[in-house]
């Protein structure tokens, strides 16, 4: 049956992946499930299909590797570092042992033994609530299907040949697919599934070719030739788009144009507002791969590595020695700048594969973060004493997720201390001196923050957990997630009282939560006081343009007035009109 024709100008919204706005017919990739052989094999011959799995391996990481070459010159060694991440599944010996363990019992062919493996490990990293965890998953059934392909003895995933530039529509593009994209007919692409973080998004941004991920169901509803406008920076897909469509956008994109060129001219230039106040933009980071973008995007430091990603997605715990190489390429790449390192924050979404960790009834507000660490100071003194030696000769920073009461954050600082004079007894290199600093998301934490503060150096408001928690919202939960209000005048109040606490002790206060990169509650924090925004890197500029367009008297006199107002809703209207007055390019 033909497809019925969608009307003109129809918008279909998903989330901003890569920035540009580009017009152009689509071209729709259906990729076919790959049919998985399976047969049975006699005992006697698992050794030879293992051999067969491993050269199948070996076939893979030299077609990968072939790939992760020919993308160097385009966009550059950073990017094509992705396939790291690729290379190292293959290198699993977990995995791999497991295969060999399966084979044995299953006596099955080896293709349908790592194909389901691979499903499953891919299932439970989507299982989990983190983005960049779930995008891992991709990477995942990536390198499975080129594996498979091989088992089989086919050439792996074919290349989209592209007969004219067009914007690629698809379900799921993996980095694979994105690296043999004919870049010279590959205007942008749009993806049912996905986030800011999937892989292919990342090489998008490399490639400097606008992308919208997250679209649902696009892919099925549109078809090859379908005139499109894709605007990469509010992750909107225009259907059949009208002449003032086109128009409009088409100063939209020069518009924006101007504002990326300008953006990228205050590199150099410190947060400052016109009254000649400071804020410290520092960068959130996840992964590894992430860190140059630190220095591209003008941050000063890292004000959170999230270091359970080292944990994650494996079934034996890292060693001291392979923490300490980690963490010693992060503190290297933020030289001169600090870096602030969060001890493990598992639980919750994020958990590992390990039995201590039973299904809870509600795992967020059960075992998770210090608790855990507590819980286990076998692995917590490991991963201090990594720390504490990667630091030496470094600007040294350490914090404690979800303190939520006095005894927590004391007994966490004695378990550092601890460490810190064994490392010293052992004359193993390590920081002169730490600052230590502790997450406040917990409403409890806020409520004292006047005990805690003589306790630390700095206090890091973790926004995200501390809305969840104060409005008893899970923002994942469709039918609470208009709950989820950051200008909540609670949520406002818990801030101010954490920031003015922490002054009276003389320590410093930072935002690390998604907040922080949001320019329309830049003047409200900047006007509570709060003396360091950590953010996503993409994040740190318009930030900055942001700031430098403030007064910070005038910003605190404006908090002041709106901590007076009962509703959420009336505070968001006042930020959004301080923005388009100060800074309206930011909004267009």
């Amino acid at each position: 049956m033909p497809q019925e024709r969608i009307p003109t100008d129809t918008r279909i919204e998903g989330i901003p992946a890569s920035p540009g706005v580009v017009q152009a017919e689509i071209f729709v990739l259906d990729r076919e499930d790959l049919a998985i052989p399976q047969y049975a094999i006699q005992s006697e011959e698992v050794d030879r299909e293992y051999a067969r799995f491993e050269s199948a391996l070996v076939k893979t990481r030299e077609q990968i590797q072939e790939i992760q070459k020919s993308l160097m010159g385009s966009i550059g060694k950073r990017d094509a570092s992705i396939f790291d991440a690729h290379l190292l599944v293959l290198e699993d010996a977990v995995l791999l042992e497991a295969v060999r363990k399966q084979l044995e019992v299953k006596l099955t062919c080896a293709e349908y033994v790592f194909h389901h493996m691979i499903l499953r490990y891919a299932q439970s990293m989507r299982e989990v609530e983190d983005p960049y965890l779930q995008e891992r998953a991709t990477d995942i059934l990536d390198v499975g299907k080129r594996v498979v392909h091989n088992l089989m003895g086919k050439s792996g995933p074919e290349r989209v040949d592209l007969s004219r530039p067009c914007i690629i529509v698809a379900h799921e593009l993996t980095p694979g697919d994105t690296a043999q994209l004919d870049r010279t007919k590959a205007l942008g692409f749009a993806t049912d599934s996905g986030n800011q973080v999937a892989h292919a998004a990342i090489m998008a941004r490399g490639l400097q070719i606008p992308a919208v991920v997250g679209l649902k169901d696009a892919s099925q509803k549109l078809k090859t030739g379908t005139k499109v406008i894709l605007d990469g920076y509010d992750g909107i897909l225009i259907i059949n788009p009208s002449e003032a469509s086109l128009f409009k956008y088409g100063e939209i994109k020069q518009r924006r144009q101007a504002v990326a060129n300008e953006l990228e001219e205050l590199r150099e230039i410190k947060a400052t507002t016109t009254d000649r106040h400071s804020v410290i933009l520092s960068a959130n980071v996840e992964l590894p791969e992430d860190l140059p973008l630190i220095k591209e995007a003008g941050a000063e430091g890292i004000g959170l590595y999230r270091t359970e990603f080292l944990f994650m997605g494996r079934r034996e715990l890292p060693t001291e020695e392979e923490q300490l190489k980690t963490y010693l390429k992060v503190v290297e790449a933020a030289h001169p700048d600090p870096v602030i390192f969060r001890t493990l924050d598992i639980g919750g979404d994020k958990m590992l594969d390990e039995p201590e960790f039973k299904e809870e009834m509600n795992p967020f507000l059960g075992w998770r973060a210090i608790r855990y660490s507590l819980g286990r100071k076998e692995i917590f003194r490991t991963q201090l004493r990594a720390i504490c030696r990667a630091t030496a000769g470094y600007a040294s920073r350490i914090m404690f997720p979800m303190i939520s009461t006095y005894e927590e954050l004391i007994e966490a600082k004695q378990i550092l201390e601890d460490v810190r004079m064994e490392l010293k007894e052992e004359k193993v290199e390590q920081a002169d001196q730490m600052e230590i600093g502790m997450m406040i998301e917990v409403p409890s934490a806020a409520m004292i923050a006047e005990q805690l503060a003589p306790e630390v150096d700095f206090f890091s408001i973790g926004t995200n957990d501390l809305i969840q928690y104060s409005m008893a919202v899970d923002r994942t939960n469709e039918m609470v997630a208009y709950l989820y209000q950051p200008t909540h005048p609670g949520i406002m109040k818990l801030i101010q009282i954490v920031v003015q606490k922490a002054h009276e002790a003389g320590i410093w206060v930072g935002v690390c939560g998604e907040t922080a990169g949001d320019v329309l509650l830049t003047p409200i924090l900047l006007g509570l006081g709060v003396d360091e925004l950590s953010m996503g890197s993409t994040s740190i500029p318009r930030v900055k343009r942001a700031i430098l367009s403030l007064s910070y008297e005038e910003m605190k006199e404006k908090a002041e007035e709106l901590m007076k107002q009962p509703s959420a809703f009336t505070i968001r209207d006042e930020l959004i009109a301080i923005a388009k007055e100060k800074y309206p390019e930011l909004l267009t």
